[in-house]
């Protein structure tokens, strides 16, 4: 699988593509929620293309390797599918994670997981000074 990480303001953003096997998504999120750890980051932005054959098993095997890094809750990922079998994939591990104090969720656009993490324009969204 073809992934790309790209560090935003206080998120790490995951882009995969060409998956040949749902396993796959294990070693591409434990590596994401490693440099997210030494970046000091809390949220990832897993945005997945239409050849991502992640499965509700690979997805939750992959939440149980973040748990198993020590991934500090609350840990947030913010999951951006394509179709409808990624969607159902991505969905069931939303609820799995919430055992390991991950806090997942899965998005149909990427303007929509921006705004659940506090996002515009791929910036963290400025605190107003008071």
């Amino acid at each position: 699988m073809q992934r790309n990480f790209r560090l935003l303001t206080e998120v790490l953003q995951v882009s995969m593509e060409r998956g040949q096997a749902p396993g796959e998504i294990v070693p591409v999120l434990s590596d994401a929620a490693r440099l997210a750890r030494e970046q000091k980051l809390r949220d990832l932005l897993v945005i997945s293309s239409d050849d991502d054959p992640a499965t509700p098993g690979a997805v939750c095997a992959a939440m149980e390797e973040l748990y198993g890094l020590g991934a500090p809750p609350p840990f947030r990922i913010a999951f951006v599918t394509c179709t409808l079998p990624q969607y159902n994939a991505y969905r069931f591990a939303e609820r799995y994670a919430h055992r390991f104090g991950i806090v997942a969720k899965v998005h149909v656009s990427v303007y929509e997981a921006e705004n659940w993490l506090g996002m515009r324009g791929g910036l963290r969204a400025a605190t107003p000074p008071r």
